[in-house]
């Protein structure tokens, strides 16, 4: 005959859900029944007879326990088993919440599927046992109203009792599970011979004790539903078994569990050779990372070609640290081309013939831009070719990158002694491919090339310093030489008493003249040592700043006159006068106007302007000469540096005269600034003094 299958109702408003609670139970081969829903859960109630409900707690409309609570007030399914399943609902007045709406159990996601599976197969066979006593009860009932029942029919119900015994024995004794059946005071009334297989303890020595006389670890009794505990087998040895308990209406406990012992064992092991693995791997990497320092240190120390120390050092970072590498360096007009080394020659080649430009590399996902910005370092775990594709918009250039092999990388700046001067990026194909321990290694090998190339600029600045001086010392020498030669010239000339008056007054002249200007010449020289040395010193004194403008016009007029320099003058009237030296004032405008008389080309101008705003007075001379290049503006008031050269001078002087008037405008607490829009437009250059004044002082040495 074959044996009736039972309807067991499982509850859950994810389709999935239900899906893999038939794949768990269609072994069983009972009728399981799908509801969607706590609605369609009562609709089938009223239909159909149910030995079991599986129901998810956390359902919209109508959720599990609201459910579980109708299913109670009908007569029918008052007593249907419920296990309620929730992934959310874990707080423990939920779980006593499920409890007192009469829940045989309250499992909580994720659970094990082989303690679920055991539970539904005792409901069921609990289910089926029930149906059968019912049904035998309802023989009883009728043999006794019939008022006649044979000793043999008695005999054969003995018999099938004894069979459904026999049968829950035979299910407990080839259990590969440990089953332990609890009364309501915690004692043993039945075990599975798995019991005894695993922990040694036979069923005639633990029924009627309670569990916890043999396992104080084991804990059944407390609050936990479900847990894993070492229990100390019979021969002393401990065995680690993850079980769980449900509790039935008649206060019984059925306590299941399984011998992990030997899979926790294999996962440790597991666990401590990973370990084991990767603190090796990490130790070879940072030996590789260490030698790679060590190499590249003895590459930087070895030359100030820092282009190619810059290449040698990405090609050494290859392949051990990446598979190519980048680098961006700052240029006067903006970010240069990129140096790019790979570990393929060819994909080096593509690289180098389709330049990968800065812009191609300024949005989230490629922050080549933003490190530059920032100077914050960049760690890049995973670059998809979606991400890659809406940050390069060039087609060109994202096949290029895709080519070359893009899927993380790290980006760390190069830091200078002021400001960024560049980045350098190591990539990778592979994604996931660097940590926070690689980004701190990028970082290390940027601070030793950026002091490298520091002091390559300091080593080429120091050559140009050395240039400068030796170009100054061979000006002052041809500028001494000068007028002394004419000096000479002259006395000789009156020494051999053959000139008449007309060329002995010309003589005196030029005798006088010259004069004149090798001690101005001597004089810039020790105003330039007095600044130096810190011994320039200053008569300061309320002074009307109009009055020194006008003394140094008188003095540059008559050059400006021989020369054919047309003087523009704008004066406001004085509203007050500024603390200051007067013979130096006018010296910093003397020194501003003969300058630009100097470089300003016959029928050119000049132009002075002197007004006063906010507290301030403000001069400003702009003439009509060559102007200066943007390359030499930042170094137009430094000693010694000058835009032409020996071979190239067209103008005579030290080029002295800014740098010394810049002194002397900050010794008077005033900010002189230069510009010029290039070379053939003409400079323009302003100070300002802040106007205050102070009492006279006998002196005041600057301590530059």
């Amino acid at each position: 005959m074959t044996e009736e299958k039972v309807s067991i109702l499982l509850v859950d408003d994810h389709i999935e859900n239900l899906v893999a609670l038939e794949a768990l139970l269609s072994d069983l081969g009972q009728n399981l029944v799908r509801a969607p829903s706590g609605i369609d859960a009562l609709r089938f109630l009223l239909h159909q007879e149910f030995a079991l409900i599986i129901l998810d707690v956390d359902m919209p409309s109508i959720d599990g326990f609201e459910t579980a609570a109708l299913i109670r007030e009908r007569e029918k399914s008052r007593h249907t088993p419920i296990i309620f399943l929730t992934a959310v609902n874990k707080a423990e007045q939920h779980v006593f919440k499920g409890y007192s709406l009469g829940a045989v159990d309250y499992l909580t996601k994720p659970f094990v599927p082989e303690i679920l599976r055991s539970k539904v197969v005792a409901f069921v066979e609990l289910h089926k046992k029930k149906e059968q006593v019912k049904r035998q009860t309802g023989l009883l009932q009728q043999m006794v109203a019939e008022l006649a029942s044979s000793n043999d029919e008695i005999r054969k119900l003995n018999v099938a009792l004894q069979s459904e015994r026999d049968f829950v024995s035979t299910v407990l004794d080839n259990a590969g599970s440990i089953i332990v059946v609890l009364d309501s005071q915690q004692k043993i009334i039945r075990a599975s011979r798995a019991f005894e297989r695993i922990l040694g303890y036979s069923q005639e020595e633990v029924a009627g004790s309670p569990l916890s006389s043999f396992f104080v670890s084991a804990g059944p009794w407390n609050d936990l539903v479900q847990a894993e505990n070492y229990w100390t087998a019979k021969d002393g040895t401990s065995r680690l078994i993850a079980w769980s308990k449900t509790a039935l209406a008649s206060n019984h406990v059925i306590l299941t569990g399984n011998d992990i012992t030997e899979r926790r064992r294999v996962e440790e092991q597991r666990e401590k050779f990973i370990r084991a693995e990767a603190a090796r791997a990490e130790a070879e990497a940072a030996e590789k990372r260490a030698a790679f320092l060590a190499e590249a240190s003895t590459l930087l120390s070895a030359t100030l070609d820092y282009e190619r120390t810059l290449i040698t050092i990405s090609r050494l970072a290859i392949p051990t640290f990446a598979d190519w590498c980048f680098v961006y360096l700052r240029q006067d007009e903006g970010i240069s081309s990129a140096l790019i080394a790979h570990a393929d020659p060819q994909k080096e080649g593509l690289a180098q013939q389709i330049e990968i430009r800065p812009e191609d590399l300024s949005g989230n996902t490629l922050p080549v831009v933003r490190v530059f910005q920032t100077g914050t370092p960049e760690l890049l775990a995973d670059i998809t070719d979606e991400e890659l594709s809406e940050t390069v918009k060039d087609p060109q250039n994202y096949e290029a990158l895709k080519e070359l092999g893009l899927r993380s990388a790290v980006v760390v700046p190069l830091q200078g002694r002021h400001s960024i001067i560049g980045v350098i990026g190591f990539v990778s194909a592979r994604p996931a491919r660097y940590t926070s321990t690689e980004l701190i290694f990028a970082q290390d090998v940027s601070r030793r090339i950026s002091l490298a190339l520091e002091n390559a600029r300091l080593y080429r600045e120091a050559q140009e310093a050395s240039r400068a001086k030796d170009e100054f010392l061979a000006t002052l020498s041809h500028e001494l030489r000068t007028p002394l030669n004419a000096i000479l010239g002259w006395i000789q000339i009156l020494r051999a008493k053959r000139v008449d008056e007309i060329t002995t007054a010309r003589a005196f002249e030029a005798i006088e003249r010259n004069a004149k200007a090798q001690a101005e010449l001597i004089e810039d020289m020790l105003d330039v040592s007095r600044i130096i040395t810190g011994r320039l010193r200053l008569e300061m004194q309320p002074v009307r700043l109009s009055s020194a403008v006008e003394a140094a016009l008188d003095s540059v007029r008559p050059t400006a006159d021989a020369k054919g320099v047309r003087l523009e003058c704008d004066l406001a009237s004085d509203t007050g006068s500024i603390s200051g030296d007067p013979h130096r004032l006018q010296q910093i405008v003397w020194n501003l106007l003969s300058n630009a008389v100097k470089f300003t080309p016959s029928g050119g101008s000049v132009r002075l302007k002197l007004e006063y705003t906010e507290g301030q007075a403000r001069l400003t001379v702009t003439d009509t000469g060559k102007g200066i290049s943007p390359q030499f503006l930042p170094y137009v008031f430094d000693r010694f540096r000058q835009a032409e050269t020996m071979s190239s001078r067209t103008a005579s002087g030290l080029g002295l005269v800014l740098s010394i008037a810049r002194h002397l405008v900050e010794l008077h607490g005033g900010v002189i600034e230069a510009s010029s829009e290039g070379e053939g437009r003409g400079p323009t250059f302003s100070v300002t003094f802040p106007m205050r004044e102070i009492l006279p002082v006998t002196a005041v040495q600057n301590a530059s």
